[in-house]
């Protein structure tokens, strides 16, 4: 079984810079909107809260949030700076939440499967929690990326464990490489009971409209080559974004 990582956001203190994590928060949000409309009577799910502020901007659209996450430290500064009436945060894990079968409609999932002790338990979860119809937004890092996105170390996913570790703590980004990293085959298989609904090549060709302008700018040359990348050589884009629906 592999470990579990209790403390990320004192490992990665960019958890808590608010224009990032905001930013972040608003293309969810855009997406989520752009897809489902109408959020107002809608029960959310935000797995791996950190900070909070995700699940802050999510609540205003939604009729109610829960916001999980194992992370004492993120918790304890979820609750201080963004209480909500309508925002309850637990420090917990999915397996333990006290949710009734096909109870959500929609569950947010963003770089967390690659942190867990057991991926497709976790999407099996999802999958349970969902009403048929239900959405989760999950996005997902590749293996195949060139710059490995938590540690911003050159190849550093494609290595075997204990060469990965070497390479973490001789770069002095942390003990040890704690992520398992998909490929877009092992994303697939991963969540296969799920309708796939691929939001990447949208962010990608209208960043404006998915609130995407800190990742890209139309007409730029990064503009450009990442059209191309995800047009002909999807297999090594960065990041997926995915919604997964629950078939009805």
């Amino acid at each position: 079984m592999r470990q579990v990582q209790n403390n990320y956001s004192s490992l990665h203190p960019e958890m808590y810079k608010s224009d990032i994590r905001i930013l972040k928060a608003n293309k969810i949000l855009s997406i989520l909107e752009d897809y489902l409309a109408d959020l107002s009577n809608l029960e959310l799910l935000d797995i791996g809260c950190a900070g909070g502020y995700t699940s802050f901007v999510l609540s205003e659209k939604f009729k109610k949030v829960t916001a999980i996450d194992i992370d004492c430290k993120a918790i304890e500064y979820a609750k201080n700076n963004f209480a909500k009436d309508n925002i309850t945060y637990q420090l917990n894990n999915l397996m333990d939440l006290d949710f009734k079968q096909e109870s959500l409609d929609v569950i947010i999932c963003s770089h967390v499967y690659e942190h867990v002790p057991d991926s497709q338990i976790l999407m099996d979860k999802i999958y349970w929690l969902l009403k048929p119809g239900g959405i989760c937004y999950f996005a997902a890092p590749n293996r195949l990326m060139l710059v490995e996105c938590h540690y911003n170390l050159l190849f550093l996913s494609y290595l075997p464990k204990w060469l990965a570790n070497y390479y973490v703590r001789l770069s002095n980004k942390g003990t040890q490489y704690y992520e398992n990293v998909l490929t877009i085959w092992g994303l697939k298989k991963l969540v296969s009971k799920f309708e796939i609904i691929d939001y990447t090549s949208k962010i990608i060709k209208n960043p404006e409209r998915y609130n995407a302008l800190d990742m890209l700018v139309k007409g730029t040359f990064k503009y450009i080559i990442s059209n191309i990348i995800v047009r002909y050589l999807l297999f090594i884009v960065p990041t997926y974004i995915w919604l997964l629906k629950k078939p009805l």
